[in-house]
């Protein structure tokens, strides 16, 4: 069993709670918002240290920090307890999952409590702008760092793509005041990804690496989803 095995079942579970959950944000597990409080889970199989070192980091910025594990066959070991203890004591909650159920039922064996007094910071900043600017959720929470993550920087590269494969050329006003994209003009002059290419002053078309993204399965949720958006502006 893997990590990623995790994620679906909490993940569910917490979209159910009502959360704005998605996966792999800025090397958050998992992050959600709910009434303005961030709540991160970091997954691992089962309870070690570096999985304690990571929640203790994540404290530092996130409201509520839970750890998701897959289930001890035992409540009544002594490691257990003591997991259990240990978790407690540093205010850090616990939910697990039965992966050897059909039902793969997530339960919260330890809930924080919240504190009253805000946090700030630029690394929480950065994780609910990062949360809000996402539209489709298609991480898997515990990938390896080998998997592509799509950011929300990603997402609306291929939303600029799925627009020049639309329109053919065009320039980053035409982009900004059709599409609402404000940003588009340094994304398309950047060109982090290599998607675009400049056909003259201030017009640019889908260069080989843009036109082949189209076709790349790991991104194929995200493309249909603004392939469809386009269709409904242009």
């Amino acid at each position: 069993m893997k990590e990623t095995n995790l994620y679906l079942p909490i993940k569910n579970y917490l979209l159910d709670k009502g959360y704005k959950v998605q996966a792999e944000v800025k090397n958050c597990d998992i992050a959600c918002i709910y009434n303005d409080i961030l709540i991160v889970v970091e997954l691992k199989k089962t309870f070690n240290l570096k999985l304690l070192y990571q929640a203790l980091d994540r404290k530092t910025f996130a409201d509520i920090v839970y750890v998701g594990i897959i289930r001890p066959k035992n409540f009544r070991k002594k490691e257990v307890k003591h997991m259990i203890n240990i978790l407690k004591n540093m205010d850090i909650g616990l939910i697990t999952v039965a992966l050897d159920s059909p039902l793969k039922t997530v339960d919260v064996i330890l809930e924080p409590i919240i504190s009253k007094k805000k946090k700030k910071s630029k690394k929480r900043s950065a994780i609910i702008n990062e949360i809000t600017n996402r539209n489709v959720d298609v991480n898997i929470g515990g990938s390896s760092k080998n998997d592509k993550i799509l950011t929300a920087y990603r997402e609306i590269s291929i939303f600029l793509v799925c627009i020049l494969k639309n329109v053919g050329n065009a320039s980053p006003s035409y982009i900004k005041n059709t599409f609402g994209i404000k940003n588009a003009g340094s994304m398309l002059r950047d060109n982090h990804f290599n998607y675009f290419k400049k056909v003259k002053h201030g017009v640019y078309t889908l260069s080989k690496d843009g036109q082949k993204v189209l076709k790349e399965k790991s991104f194929e949720e995200v493309i249909n989803y603004y392939i469809n958006e386009v269709k409904k502006i242009v």
